[in-house]
């Protein structure tokens, strides 16, 4: 009977500290998502620098602009006026985009509280001279945070970006509603 006893100890042992792995390997795990996520919100990692092929380094070169939306939970019931994919051949209009976007505000460091994500986000890809630039992620949910023109940034407080992306896909008056969807 100790033995049984004994290997029931031993076997809960070995249970508990395969548990004690898992939830360390867990925590280093969100703690490498809090390093990222921080990295998103306010401190660019080297993929977030500038580069010679980011817009804001050729906004008067633009001349052609793919707007693409990215819905991360399919399963949602979001409907939107206007398709998934738009190509816009003006140059001013963005052009026009590619301004506004350059000029957002930096997203700010510290905690506060977004609105709930519904995982709508649209991937901009300007061309300049028939040369593709690099892609920008716009959320149209959550923090609403723009990534890839150098600092992260947002439009939360820009409600102009909307409009001016509206304008250039011709949908007519847009605001950041029309570009998360309704219900």
């Amino acid at each position: 009977m100790e033995e049984g006893a004994a290997m029931g100890a031993g076997s809960a042992v070995a249970t508990l500290a395969a548990f004690a792995a898992l939830a360390c390997g867990a925590l280093t795990g969100c703690g490498s998502a809090a390093t990222a996520t921080d990295a998103s919100v306010g401190r660019p990692s080297a993929a977030q620098a500038p580069t010679a092929r980011n817009v804001c380094a050729h906004t008067r070169d633009v001349d052609r602009l793919t707007i693409g939306r990215v819905n991360a939970f399919p399963q949602n019931p979001e409907r939107f006026t206007f398709p998934a994919k738009i190509t816009v051949t003006g140059a001013g209009r963005s052009q026009a985009v590619a301004q506004e976007l350059c000029a957002l505000p930096a997203m700010p460091s510290g905690t506060f509280s977004c609105p709930a994500d519904e995982g709508i986000d649209y991937r901009l890809v300007f061309a300049a001279g028939g040369s593709k630039l690099a892609p920008v992620t716009v959320n149209a949910t959550g923090c609403e945070t723009v990534n890839g023109v150098g600092p992260v940034r947002w439009t939360a407080l820009s409600p102009d970006f909307w409009s001016v992306l509206g304008t250039a896909a011709g949908i007519g008056p847009a605001d950041q509603a029309t570009f998360a969807g309704s219900l």
